[in-house]
């Protein structure tokens, strides 16, 4: 699966940097060192998400 999101991402770019950290954690997405295997970049956790809904 991280092969096809590498292709969209780096050859096809039908996928952005934030799509793909969408998917990051979910069951059938991929992990942060995935992430960072297919952009070169780390993994950063928006601030928005650290936040509880209240």
């Amino acid at each position: 699966m991280v092969q096809i999101y590498t292709w969209a991402y780096q050859d096809w770019k039908t996928i952005t940097k934030e799509t793909l950290a969408t998917i990051v954690g979910l069951p059938d997405g991929i992990t942060a060192d995935d992430y960072k295997t297919i952009t070169a970049e780390a993994y950063v956790i928006k601030k928005a998400e650290l936040t509880p809904n209240i």
